[in-house]
C-alpha cells in the first residue's frame, strides 16, 4: 500500500480512542550478532545488552539455527567468515527473511564489497573498528525501520479483512435480495390456495410453489458455497472459473443496475499459483466498483470481463462503459482512503486489489479504455510446469 496508509501516523481510530499501533511493537528487540572473532561478539553484546536481547553466533550455520527459532528484528554481521561470507548470510535472510533488517561488519573496505552489500538489500555497510555513538545510531534506524515495515504490514492486513467483510456483506445483502422474488411467489400462490375452497389448478400452483423453493434452495447454496471458502496456501486456480464465480455471486447487483456482462475468456487459459479466497476479492471489488462507477448513467451499462495470457503472465481485465477516471486521479486511485465516492467509499477497494496483487508477485494497472469508461488489468506470473 501507499506511504499514505504508512503515515495514518500509524495510528488507527477506534471510536474515541487512538491506537498508536507502533506501541503493539515493544522498543526491546532482538538483535543477533555474527562474527567468528569472540572480540567483536562480545563487544556489541555489552554496547546493546541493555537495551535489547542480543544472540551470538560464531558462523552462518549457527546464525540461521538462531533466526529459525527465534523472532529476531536486526543481524550485525561481520562480511569476512569462514566456510560462508557474511553477504552469503545476508542473500539467505533477504530470501527466507525479508523483514529482517541486516548491518554488515568489514575489517577491510572494498568498494566491490559495499556494492554487493547495497545490492542485496543491507541496511547499513560499516568498517571496522566500528564507533560506539554510529552503531546505535544505526542499530535504532534499523530497528525503526523494521518497525515501520511491521506496522505497515499490520495496516494492510487490517484493510484487507475490513475489506473482506464489506465483500461478505455484499454477498449476503445480494443472497437476501435475490430470496425476496421467489419468495413473493411462493407467498401469492399459498394466499391463492387458501382463498379458493375449490383449490382449482391445485397441481399446478404446486409446481410453481416447488419451483420457487428449489429457486430458493439454490440462492442459499450458492453463497454458502462462496463463503465457506478460506483464505489458505496458495494453490494453482484458474481465473476463468474465478471471474464467472465473481460474476455469479455479483449477479444481485448486476441485475438491481440493469448491467449487462460480456465475457470472452480465452480458451487452454494457463494456471497461476495464488489465494483463492484474496484473488476472488481482488476481482469482486473491480467488479463492485464498474457498477458503481455507472450507477448514475442512462442505459446501456455494460461491463467486459477478459482473460488471456501474455509473457509469462496470465492476464484478467474488466471494462466499463463508465464516465472514466479523470486524469488527475489516475494516479491516486491505488492509494489507501483515496475514494472518488465521497462519503459513499471507503477508500480501500483499489488499495486492496493492490496489496492482493503484489502479495501475489503480479501487478494491477489502470489501462486505456478505447471508448469511455475505465479499463483495469490484474497480471499473475503464470505457475511454472502447471496444468492449462
Amino acid at each position: 500500500m501507499s506511504t499514505d496508509l504508512l503515515e495514518l501516523e500509524s495510528e488507527v481510530r477506534v471510536g474515541p480512542t487512538e491506537v498508536n499501533l507502533f506501541n503493539l511493537y515493544p522498543e526491546r528487540a532482538s538483535i543477533l550478532v555474527v562474527d567468528d572473532e569472540n572480540g567483536p561478539r562480545q563487544a556489541l553484546r555489552m554496547l546493546l545488552k541493555e537495551h535489547h536481547d542480543v544472540f551470538l553466533a560464531s558462523d552462518v550455520t549457527a546464525a540461521q539455527q538462531i533466526v529459525e527459532r527465534e523472532c529476531v528484528d536486526l543481524i550485525i554481521t561481520d562480511i569476512r567468515i569462514p566456510r560462508q561470507s557474511g553477504i552469503e548470510l545476508l542473500q539467505q535472510v533477504r530470501k527466507c527473511y525479508p523483514d529482517i533488517e541486516v548491518i554488515i561488519l568489514t575489517g577491510y573496505g572494498h568498494l566491490e564489497s559495499a556494492m554487493k552489500a547495497v545490492e542485496y538489500g543491507a541496511f547499513a555497510y560499516l568498517e571496522k573498528p566500528f564507533d560506539n555513538a554510529t552503531m546505535l545510531k544505526h542499530v535504532e534506524a534499523a530497528l525503526q525501520k523494521r518497525r515501520r515495515e511491521l506496522v505497515r504490514r499490520r495496516l494492510e492486513d487490517l484493510a484487507l479483512e475490513a475489506n473482506r467483510f464489506e465483500t461478505l456483506g455484499r454477498v449476503v445483502s445480494g443472497m437476501i435480495h435475490d430470496l425476496g422474488t421467489p419468495l413473493s411467489v411462493v407467498g401469492s400462490h399459498v394466499e391463492l390456495l387458501l382463498l379458493d375452497p375449490g383449490k382449482a389448478d391445485l397441481e399446478n400452483r404446486l409446481k410453481i410453489i416447488r419451483a420457487q423453493v428449489g429457486h430458493c434452495t439454490d440462492i442459499v447454496r450458492s453463497t454458502m458455497n462462496f463463503l465457506r471458502h478460506q483464505a489458505q496456501q496458495s494453490t494453482p486456480i484458474n481465473l476463468n472459473e474465478i471471474a464467472e464465480a465473481c460474476l455469479e455471486v455479483g449477479h444481485p447487483l448486476l441485475r438491481r443496475q440493469n448491467v449487462s456482462v460480456a465475457k470472452c475468456y480465452a480458451e487452454g487459459l494457463p494456471y497461476c499459483v495464488g489465494d483463492f479466497v484474496l484473488v476472488r476479492q481482488a476481482i469482486l471489488n473491480l467488479l463492485t466498483n464498474a457498477c458503481q462507477a455507472m450507477d448514475k448513467q442512462e442505459q446501456p451499462r455494460e461491463i467486459t470481463v477478459r482473460t488471456w495470457s501474455e509473457n509469462q503472465s496470465v492476464c484478467f481485465s474488466i471494462a466499463d462503459n463508465g464516465p472514466g477516471i479523470p486524469r488527475t486521479d489516475r494516479t491516486k486511485v491505488f492509494d489507501a482512503f483515496y475514494s472518488t465516492k465521497g462519503k459513499a467509499g471507503t477508500g480501500l477497494g483499489l488499495a486492496v486489489v493492490k496489496n492482493v496483487m503484489q502479495r501475489h508477485g503480479g501487478e494491477v494497472c489502470l489501462g486505456e479504455n478505447r471508448g469511455c469508461g475505465a479499463l483495469f488489468v490484474l497480471k499473475f506470473p503464470i505457475q511454472q510446469n502447471g496444468n492449462s
